[in-house]
């Protein structure tokens, strides 16, 4: 779920970046006629650096542009196979900047490595953003028309996982920290309900320090994690910020992930995503805004749909037209509520859509693309990189 997407560092981690194809085509990109010809001396030539521009489409923050650099550590003789022999980098580290027409702006660094055969990964991404979102609840209210809300400060996420034996299960820690200020981004709408107008007050203009650590375990046998066409990822986080490690706010927050990946045939695959969002507030302040995790389904604008539990699932088809070329189609379904015995009865968010992908780097397997998905609200595109989940 964009649940990163309301939190600082989501803005440049939930967005997908899409790479200029033609800038790439003498190098990467090559002609239909020749694709099966030169196959294998494409995938002995991986790219090293990849810049992507950056079309933003999510419909929270509205249009907007920026780059990421991507660079593929490890020359040819430095690659590594993993336990279902996909070829990864040793590390990929990345910069990136966007800005979006309504303001919101963000930059962030990172890096990836992948240890000892894969058995040992690490993730951690720095970054600053200023989002301007809007939000249809607070403090217990449901808005027909948003409050906009400004969200500003750096963000720092940190995971290391570690593979168990020779299988596809891993365990290991994470932690996220946050400095959050938030503001008004535009003038009131109207005259808030005194409940609102009270909290509202209590939060704009004050600065909020969230810090947690916790638990991961995952099992992964996805065929390549960049681009999966068959196996599973299955995840669970448990996360809990305290006062004792810096945070101002004491909540736990537990995320349970379900993606799986059917290669019915050379040219038909099949994926299916579930997943389950959930906090729980352990001292006496109310969870700021953008805590509460948020319907993340692609026809649904980040943030629209929160609550305390959150529960989405989606399904995806696919099918290969040419070795290089896929189209897809994909549905999904979601619920938000307060308290988990009353997700049943939660209203029911359904989401189509349709897609295709480009396949511009064989060695890794990365492919760009584009989906158009109709929501309750509206219809939204959206520019893909790599894996949609």
């Amino acid at each position: 779920m964009k649940k990163n997407t309301i939190a600082l560092l989501g803005i440049l981690c939930a967005y997908s970046p899409v790479s200029d194809a033609n800038s790439y085509e003498d190098y990467v990109i090559e002609p239909a006629n020749e694709q099966l010809d030169n196959s294998k001396q494409m995938a002995d030539k991986p790219i090293t650096f990849l810049p992507l521009p950056v079309f933003i489409t999510e419909p929270a923050v509205g249009p907007g542009l920026g780059v990421v650099g991507l660079y593929f550590h490890g020359n040819k003789k430095q690659q590594q196979k993993t336990s279902v022999d996909t070829v990864l980098p040793k590390s990929i580290s990345l910069v990136g900047l966007m800005a979006t027409k309504n303001g919101t702006k963000g930059a962030a660094v990172g890096h990836v490595s992948f240890w000892n055969q894969d058995s040992l990964r690490y993730q951690g991404i720095l970054a600053y953003a200023d989002i301007n979102l809007d939000f249809y609840s607070f403090a217990g209210f449901e808005f027909t028309r948003p409050l906009a809300l400004n969200i500003a400060g750096p963000g720092l996420l940190q995971s290391l996982k570690q593979r168990y034996q020779d299988s596809n299960f891993f365990f290991g820690a994470k932690q996220i920290y946050r400095h959050v200020e938030i503001a008004l981004a535009e003038p009131l709408f109207n005259q808030l309900p005194d409940p609102v107008a009270y909290d509202l007050n209590k939060e704009v203009g004050i600065d909020i320090d969230t810090s947690g650590v916790g638990a991961l375990f995952e099992y992964d046998s996805r065929d390549n994690p960049l681009n999966p066409e068959q196996g599973v990822n299955y995840k669970a986080e448990y996360m809990i910020y305290n006062q004792a490690i810096g945070s101002d706010i004491d909540y736990t927050s537990f995320n349970l992930s379900a993606l799986n990946y059917w290669a019915l045939n050379a040219k038909t695959n099949l994926a299916l995503r579930v997943e389950f969002d959930t906090v729980n507030n352990k001292g006496d302040k109310k969870l700021p805004v953008y805590i509460p995790p948020s319907i993340s389904l692609r026809g649904v604008s980040a943030s629209r749909y929160q609550g305390l539990n959150v529960l989405v699932t989606e399904f995806e088809g696919s099918y290969k037209i040419t070795d290089k070329i896929k189209l897809s189609a994909f549905t999904g379904m979601g619920w938000a509520a307060e308290h988990f015995s009353t997700l049943a009865d939660a209203k029911t968010i359904n989401t189509v859509g349709m897609g295709f992908r480009y396949l511009i780097d064989e060695h890794y397997g990365i492919n760009i693309g584009l989906d158009v998905a109709h929501g309750p609200e509206q219809d939204v595109v959206y520019i893909q990189a790599g894996s949609t989940w």
